[in-house]
């Protein structure tokens, strides 16, 4: 780029940053009953959701609150897909790896049973169970798996949510060739695989597929009437149409199918079904009378283990920072999250996922969360869609400045060219065409993920991100091909 084309580029940015006013759509809200036993605001908690769903340009959420043993607040806001069906608290969601919760509670109600030892290696349940090490193959355990402690990587866990088309099982067969990368037991690593093998011992053990255990042990006894393993099971095709966002714009999208790895991330479930969960987890099993779950078992699932950073603390399919316990979960085009601070429960649902501002969709669990207790929760008048903006924009001038370069290589040049300049012609193709394009496509997976999981989690410019190097380095051999070519020709 010369120093004239950096200068223009710049003082378009600039130009655009400072003239550029979005607003995201406006939502159209559901009338649903609200659930309050009136010591709660439900008006600032009302105002606040619209106002962060309308901020963040959200098709639609369901919010659950709870009391004790008792629903507090339930609601569905905006619609549930493209043709406009209202979002209600009986609506299912996709609900991502808060999936995991329900996973680690239906293994600890098959070791309350004495059919499972947590500290039993995973060969006791699956003998053929392998990785690439066969010794280590035989130390990792259930709790390893539970706690994320079974040197399965983040990585290897984020390539598995784009291959769950296999059976449960093919999918952990798979697993042969996986390599671990920290000794068992040695870190904590969040990885869909450690909840992945656990839906398999539950299907080993039980002699029943995870769909069939989760939906009578769990699913029927806390009475979750809205609540599936399998999409195709979903009564009235009422399950909602999930929304990706493609360069800052909200479009609908089908999920891929995840059959083998439904028991780490894809559970379906609505907010008066949740609502229902999260009873049980605050009253120590409990729900109505019935026990899914012993107090000191539930006790086990919700203790701090392994150290993830920042005091917080992993337990079983739960994350733990002083006295609240949380888990989020994201799909492709679904969000959800849950926390548990004393005697409250919050569960959050969004029918949309926004990689680049995950943290916007966390923080609407906390306003609420400081609603509950009475505080005033920190309102943002940041505008998301600006980030799309700006990544876009400079995207955009990426791939202009490449097809200007492509242009320029064909095109017939006359001017001398001198040996310095042939030089700089040379260094640029190295560092430009092909030193920056091969550490993007080397590193970038390595930072931000497998490239199946970008494109997947972030259309668009995840397939711009590894579609510009590949050009780059298609321009420097062009390049490279014309200066040989004319040697060539000049030789002779």
């Amino acid at each position: 780029m010369s120093k004239k084309q950096f200068v223009i580029v710049k003082m378009l940015i600039i130009a655009i940053l400072l003239m550029l006013k979005t607003s995201t759509n406006g939502v159209v809200f559901a009338n649903e009953n609200e659930f309050t036993n009136g010591n709660r605001d439900i008006a600032k908690i009302d105002e606040f959701m619209k106002n962060e769903i309308e901020r963040l340009n959200i098709p639609g959420a369901a919010l659950a609150i709870v009391k004790g043993n008792q629903v507090e607040y339930m609601r569905g806001y905006g619609v549930s897909n493209p043709e406009g069906a209202e979002m209600t608290s009986q609506t299912p969601i996709v609900l991502g790896s808060t999936t995991k919760s329900f996973t680690a509670l239906a293994i600890m109600q098959l070791v309350e049973q004495g059919k499972i030892n947590l500290e039993e290696p995973v060969l006791s349940y699956i003998p053929w169970f392998r990785v690439v090490d066969e010794a280590a193959s035989k130390k990792i355990t259930i709790q390893h798996l539970l706690n994320q402690t079974s040197g399965l990587s983040t990585y290897d866990g984020q390539v598995a949510i784009s291959q769950g088309d296999q059976t449960l099982k093919e999918h952990v067969q798979s697993l042969e060739i996986i390599e671990l990368t920290y000794p068992v037991g040695d870190q904590y690593q969040y990885s869909n695989l450690n909840y992945n093998i656990l839906g398999l011992v539950i299907e080993e053990v039980t002699k029943k597929s995870y769909k069939e255990y989760i939906r009578e042990y769990i699913f029927k006894p806390l009475e979750m009437n809205n609540s599936y393993t399998d999409p195709n099971d979903v009564e009235n095709n009422t399950i909602v149409e999930g929304y990706q966002t493609v360069f800052g714009f909200k479009v609908p999208t089908q999920q891929l199918v995840h059959e083998g790895t439904v028991s780490s991330g894809y559970i379906i479930s609505s907010a008066e079904d949740m609502a229902n969960c999260m009873i049980a987890q605050l009253n120590q099993g409990e729900f109505k009378g019935k026990n899914i779950l012993a107090a000191n078992a539930m006790s086990v699932v919700h203790h701090p283990s392994s150290f993830i950073g920042n005091d917080t603390y992993y337990a079983m399919g739960w994350e733990v920072n002083n006295e609240i316990i949380s888990h989020n979960g994201w799909t492709e085009n679904t969000y959800s999250k849950v926390l548990l601070d004393g005697e409250y429960g919050i569960s959050l649902q969004i029918n949309s996922m926004d990689y680049f501002n995950l943290n916007e969709y966390d923080a609407i669990v906390s306003g609420i969360n400081k609603l509950v207790h009475n505080e005033e929760p920190s309102l943002s008048n940041s505008n998301p869609f600006m980030k799309y903006v700006i990544i876009d924009l400079v995207l955009l001038i990426i791939v202009s400045l490449i097809v200007w370069s492509a242009f320029r290589t064909f095109k017939p040049g006359k001017r001398k060219i001198t040996t310095s300049r042939k030089i700089l012609t040379g260094l640029s193709i190295v560092v430009f065409n092909w030193l920056l394009p091969l550490i993007t496509l080397i590193g970038f997976p390595t930072l931000f993920g497998p490239l199946s999981t970008v494109k997947l989690f972030a259309p668009g410019i995840g397939h711009l991100v590894f579609l510009i190097p590949l050009l780059l380095l298609i321009v420097g051999f062009v390049k490279l091909g014309k200066v040989i070519l004319k040697k060539n020709t000049l030789d002779a």
